[in-house]
């Protein structure tokens, strides 16, 4: 009796192990250096950006009055980013997903390329629906720059052919497919984190919110009438192509250009 007792606590352990273990899904779990890939819920790649710190923002003479002060930002905790925007096609993936109908004025654009006129809202339910998140302002600004602050995703130095700008539009003098530019890959392993199209963030907007930003973790202002958007646009200059440069729009906006990045800390 003895035996059997003992052989069957065994294989509640073993059991329970491997419940959790088969919870246990690969972007709920520590990454182990940055760059490091993992399939998300949503089918799309994921980048690990560890955690870390650097200067958000530009300094004076710099940027723009909305990037000032430059000030430290510890992000305490790594955090997993989709490594391109999502598509037009992943779009379509979750709308059959969760019962909702594609909208017509979405589906006119090609499936590879990123999802191009959902307003914040749109791209807050996607995330949710997959248990992910939109990146905060400070999250996407480090995946962007790094801990040493680079001016560009790839650099300090520009160059027009990383990325797709106004001088380097895409095959309809619009966007180009996601992840088009691998040589302009952040220090993270993220693509097209400048031009295409900026990315909403979670944030309410302010422009003198850096001057009140807390040290660890910022997650903007407590209320607002815009969200932030990261990132740049296909008709952007150089100038806007920055990882410091700071856009917003109004979050019920369907004729914007703000495309979707997800987010998940485990």
């Amino acid at each position: 009796m003895r035996k059997l007792f003992a052989a069957t606590a065994v294989l509640a352990v073993l059991t329970c192990a491997g419940v959790v273990a088969q919870q246990a899904k690969p972007w709920e779990l520590q990454g182990t250096n940055a760059g490091q890939e993992v399939v998300g819920p949503d089918g799309g790649t994921m980048v690990w950006v560890p955690p870390g710190e650097f200067t958000m923002g530009s300094g004076d003479g710099e940027g723009r009055p909305n990037e000032r002060p430059a000030h430290r930002v510890r992000i305490t905790k790594g955090f997993w980013l989709s490594k391109c925007e999502v598509s037009l096609a992943q779009w379509k993936r979750y709308c059959q997903a969760a019962g909702i109908a594609v909208r017509e004025d979405l589906a006119r654009h090609e499936d590879d390329h990123p999802l191009w006129g959902a307003d914040w809202d749109d791209c807050w339910a996607y995330s949710r629906f997959y248990g992910l998140s939109l990146p905060t302002e400070a999250q996407w600004e480090y995946a962007a720059r790094g801990p040493e602050g680079r001016r560009y995703p790839w650099g300090n130095e520009w160059d027009a052919s990383r990325c797709c700008n106004d001088d380097n539009v895409g095959p309809k003098a619009a966007t180009f497919p996601v992840g088009s530019f691998p040589a302009g890959a952040a220090w993270c392993g993220a693509l097209d984190m400048a031009g295409n199209l900026a990315a909403w963030c979670n944030d309410w907007y302010s422009a003198t919110y850096y001057a009140v930003s807390p040290a660890e973790d910022p997650k903007g202002p407590d209320q607002g009438t815009e969200r932030v958007q990261r990132g740049g646009y296909f008709w952007s200059k150089e100038d806007e192509c920055r990882g410091a440069w700071r856009s917003s729009d109004d979050p019920k906006n369907r004729d914007g250009a703000g495309g979707l990045r997800t987010c998940f800390t485990p």
